[in-house]
């Protein structure tokens, strides 16, 4: 298989260098200060792949999960993410308006801005906005699908979106969380489906989808909070927020 022909990207630091969790080994891998697709057309796929954030080690073939600042500035999409690594463990109420003070620096005007923890979150902000989604609703749906899992005994790390799936028919897929405001369930199974990919905390992925209906809920969500527009500055809207926002539904 021919290798696709990449350019090079103008914000790639020479290498760091990365220790093995399993085997304690360094070895060296490339590091992405800015991924500007305007500049990098393929930095999309590479985002999109996984390989470059999380390399496999040399030595022992386990993949590494790395870590360190980095951007993605997507014109097309509208989206400008900036990567502080650990933010969420951090408080974002002291980060957020440091970078607010710079946000003329960092993106174009018309751009919403976002603040993620990982490579995983920086991902996910390139998929929904490449499908024109809202990603405060698409944060909203995690707690729904982890909250079942929880249920069956699952102990879970986090989820991220993949892809939006549209079926040919009307029969139910599997592993798909359905929700529906008529009785009649069958026509929720001819719905779009959010994918989404569950961390487990022991490293397993377990594949889970939900139909657009529960999206459109989510949808409602944000307008009865007033959140649906964007006031062009930099947010963290992660699952630790999604969970607040549905905990708000419901005070004790």
């Amino acid at each position: 298989m021919n290798k696709l022909h990449m350019t090079p990207n103008p914000w790639a630091a020479a290498q760091t260098t990365v220790q093995c969790q399993n085997c304690s080994q360094v070895f060296a891998v490339q590091r992405i200060n800015c991924i500007d697709t305007l500049l990098w057309p393929e930095g999309r796929q590479i985002l999109d792949d996984n390989a470059v954030f999380h390399p496999v080690c040399p030595h022992c073939q386990t993949r590494a999960d790395i870590s360190y600042p980095s951007r993605y500035i997507d014109r097309e999409f509208g989206i400008a993410a900036v990567l502080v690594p650990g933010i969420e463990n951090q408080t974002p109420e002291a980060i957020l308006p440091y970078m607010n003070r710079y946000v003329d620096r960092l993106a174009l005007d018309g751009m919403e801005h976002r603040a993620v923890g990982n490579f995983y979150a920086l991902a996910e902000q390139m998929r929904i906005h490449q499908h024109g989604l809202n990603d405060r609703a698409i944060q909203l749906l995690k707690p729904i699908i982890i909250g079942g899992l929880q249920s069956k005994g699952f102990e879970v790390w986090n989820g991220f979106f993949m892809d939006l799936l549209h079926p040919d028919g009307a029969e139910q897929m599997e592993d798909t969380m359905y929700m529906s405001t008529q009785e009649d369930m069958q026509a929720a199974y001819t719905e779009d489906v959010y994918q989404f990919y569950i961390y487990l905390t022991n490293g397993e992925i377990i594949p889970r989808g939900i139909n657009d209906t529960a999206y459109q809920i989510c949808m409602n969500i944000l307008k009865d909070k007033e959140l649906t527009d964007d006031d062009g500055l930099f947010h963290l809207y992660d699952l630790s927020w999604a969970i607040n926002i549905h905990n708000s539904l419901y005070p004790n």
